[in-house]
């Protein structure tokens, strides 16, 4: 019974670790319902006060009645901005896009005009000309905003060309030009020479007339950008041009109406902070700000444009007001979906993240909280694995539910009270996941020691180190031996910039690939693969199955592995994805390997000292522009039967001792032919570093990069050689290179 009960146990382990990686994954059907978690938490908090500080002046129904049809002629817009001015605005902002003259002709005027006019001495052309003066609203419309000095405008912007499909001119000078004095107020940034990857850039941009453009005080962006079901939650809070950086329509709107600066820190890989004077926006890595509805539609002041323009409505109403102009009514099509349902209209989207800002007033989503969401998922699933250890399956069943309830008010508190938003769906999911596991292994499963030796062992074993643990399944009990052995490691040079610009999807497809065709050769030379982490392949040769010719395995695998990538990286060319660099590390020596941890959890794994030399020797190629580092202990016993050169001596990380490295280089017999003829100049530039012949070893460096410009360790010893030349190394100089790093 406790051997049930402790088997038990370990699947709700298992279950909630395959919880936790595949919350890892961020799958979109998961993302999809937490999203729905969102909308339905935020509309059962209901709607909340406002400052009422933020105004929307409506392009609405009653207004269309009164006014007619939009679009309205600019000069009746003119006459909006001088009555918002005169009502002592604070700010005044504009939710629409005026890209094409006005062809309004005011006919009373002109008919007026004309019966003063000597028409028998007018030409056409002056007749034209006149009639051009007369309805040029547009000069009309651009003089009220400059009159106001408080109007911004807005615009499109788009990241694609597929996005702008012709309707919007491509970012170039003149686009720069009308939007420079809407810049960030200042962009901090550890590189002002680098746009970072993560953040799309504007490829091009939907603008108002030039002529209105100049007349306003600024102009923001009010491209919204909706999640995969279409509903508004985030808001892009920097666009990017170059090394320009943009704000959007709503940080203008209050730039404008506090005359602060705003700030935006931009990392290489992520938006440290956006700031306006003292005030903190919260924003996600990628910039992007996550907006905190106060209600459904109409929950901000609404004032009709037509009440506006005929003075119905003045000062009391507006006055040190922050002012949206935008549409209300369905026919204007400005009509979103967000958390409170759809027909929402845009401007009062604007009115929120303003409204946010202005009260401080945030959900976030901090870097912690998914830590925090991983935690609830191991720490219940562990829980519910200990509580199956004493219930039955009813028991059990109850106190998930009970448990269940409890976090979704605790969730809904932290939503509410602190503004945290903290996953429901996926915790939820995992303990129900972990229970019908427990369940299932219960009443269906009963494990077989063999089947249960194949099934753990078989993906990092050769298939002849299982045969022998299932013939001899005492090999498992907890404990080690100490065996000399040759340690592997592996990692994909910069793994990380990679993955940043994949999903999660892609990534762990070419990850799989990759991992899969690397472990199949480990386990063609009978190697044992220790574990993964993220990219890196830690393994081992020489147990549990002795060979006494372990390094020299090792180091074919290591050859078979950069050639089997060299094909792979031609394949993904042909098929435009990226391109993937592995380091190896390869050290011999004596270790401790065996099965480690506690009697109910371990893994057959090495620890010792040899194991992390090789981690440091894969690290190591960085600063030799190498691929494959041996140690000198794994050099003396396999150099019959493989081709290396001596790279340096170094010392490494945590240890005092030097050691000799080399450059696995091929198979006895076998070198590319470039680094044939560059190794005697090679060779003979090492003799003359180690004897402090610096000119005499440039010479060399020289001559072997003339022959092959891509030799990272020519390219190495001919810039160490350079420097000493001016800055010679102290009198005890032991020709040993001190690594700084791991």
């Amino acid at each position: 019974m406790k051997t049930r009960w402790l088997n038990a146990f370990t699947v709700s382990v298992l279950i909630t670790l395959l919880s936790l990686y595949i919350y890892s994954l961020d799958l979109p059907f998961f993302k999809l319902l937490e999203y729905k978690a969102y909308d339905f938490k935020m509309s059962l908090r209901d709607s909340r006060p406002v400052s009422g500080q933020v105004v929307i002046v409506a392009i609405d129904e009653h207004s269309l009645k009164r006014e007619g049809r939009w679009p309205w002629p600019r000069t009746r817009l003119a006459r909006l901005v001088d009555k918002l001015t005169e009502s002592g605005a604070a700010v005044i902002g504009f939710d629409f896009l005026f890209p094409e003259k006005d062809i309004y002709v005011p006919f009373d005027q002109v008919k007026s005009e004309l019966e003063k006019q000597d028409l028998t001495g007018m030409d056409r052309k002056k007749l034209m000309h006149w009639l051009e003066g007369v309805s040029d609203s547009d000069s009309q419309f651009a003089d009220a905003i400059r009159r106001s000095e408080r109007t911004v405008l807005g615009y499109f912007v788009y990241t694609t060309a597929e996005q702008a499909a012709g309707s919007a001119e491509e970012m170039g000078p003149k686009e720069f030009a009308l939007l420079d004095f809407s810049q960030y107020s200042m962009v901090q940034s550890s590189d002002q020479s680098i746009t970072p990857d993560f953040l799309q850039p504007i490829y091009a941009v939907g603008l108002s007339l030039p002529s209105l453009m100049d007349a306003s005080n600024s102009a923001g962006y009010f491209s919204f950008v909706p999640e995969r079901d279409g509903v508004i939650r985030f808001m892009p809070m920097v666009r990017m041009h170059k090394e320009a950086a943009f704000p959007p329509f709503s940080l203008q709107l209050l730039r404008e109406a506090t005359k602060l600066s705003a700030v935006v820190r931009v990392f290489p890989d992520r938006v440290g902070e956006i700031r306006l004077g003292d005030s903190r926006i919260p924003v996600t890595e990628e910039g992007d700000f996550l907006v905190n509805y106060y209600g459904p539609k109409q929950t901000f002041t609404y004032l009709s444009a037509s009440d506006v323009i005929d003075g119905t409505v003045g000062s009391m109403q507006l006055k040190d007001k922050i002012v949206l102009v935008g549409a209300s009514a369905a026919a204007l099509h400005d009509l979103h979906t967000t958390p409170y349902g759809s027909l929402y209209p845009g401007v009062e989207v604007h009115a929120n993240i303003i409204e946010n800002i202005l009260q401080q007033d945030f959900l976030e989503r901090p870097p912690w909280v998914p830590v925090l969401d991983m935690t609830m998922i191991l720490v219940t699933g562990i829980l519910l694995g200990l509580v199956a250890l004493y219930f039955k399956a009813v028991g059990t069943a109850v106190l998930l539910v009970v448990g269940v309830a409890g976090y979704l008010v605790i969730d809904y508190m932290l939503f509410t009270q602190q503004g945290l938003w903290v996953h429901s769906v996926f915790p939820v999911f995992s303990q129900f996941l972990v229970y019908f596991g427990i369940t299932l292994y219960r009443f269906t499963f009963e494990e077989r020691e063999k089947r249960f030796i194949k099934s753990a062992f078989s993906q990092y074993l050769a298939p002849a180190v299982v045969d022998q643990l299932v013939e001899n399944p005492k090999l498992l009990n907890l404990g080690g031996e100490d065996k000399v052995l040759t340690a592997f490691f592996s990692d994909i040079a910069g793994f990380s910039s990679i993955s940043e610009q994949l999903t999660a999807g892609e990534l762990v497809i070419l990850l799989n690939e990759y991992l899969t065709e690397m472990t199949d050769i480990v386990m063609q030379y009978e190697g044992t693969v220790d574990k993964f982490e993220g990219d890196a392949i830690i393994a081992f040769f020489g147990a549990p199955i002795d060979f006494k010719d372990h390094a020299t395995r090792t180091c074919y695998a290591a050859l078979d592995m950069q050639k089997r990538l060299a094909q792979l990286r031609s394949i993904w060319k042909k098929k435009g994805r990226h391109e993937l660099f592995m380091r190896i590390g390869i050290n011999t020596g004596e270790v401790t390997v065996g099965n480690m941890g506690s009697e109910n959890r371990f893994d057959y794994t090495m620890i010792g000292d040899p194991v992390n030399v090789a981690a440091r020797l894969e690290g190591a190629n960085k600063q030799y522009y190498t691929y494959t580092m041996l140690s000198e202990f794994t050099y003396e016993l396999a150099k019959n039967d493989i081709e290396a050169r001596e790279l340096d001596s170094i010392r490494v990380v945590g240890k005092k001792e030097p050691i000799k490295i080399y450059e696995l280089l091929g198979r006895k017999g076998e070198m590319a032919n470039h680094i044939r003829l560059i190794l005697p100049h090679f060779q003979e530039g090492l003799e003359h570093y180690k004897n402090q012949r610096w000119e005499e070893g440039t010479t060399c460096f020289e001559n072997a990069l003339n022959l092959y410009e891509d030799d990272g360790p020519s390219l190495t010893y001919f810039e160490r050689c350079i420097t000493f030349q001016h800055h010679p190394p102290p009198p005890d100089w032991d020709g040993v290179f001190a690594m700084r790093t791991k």
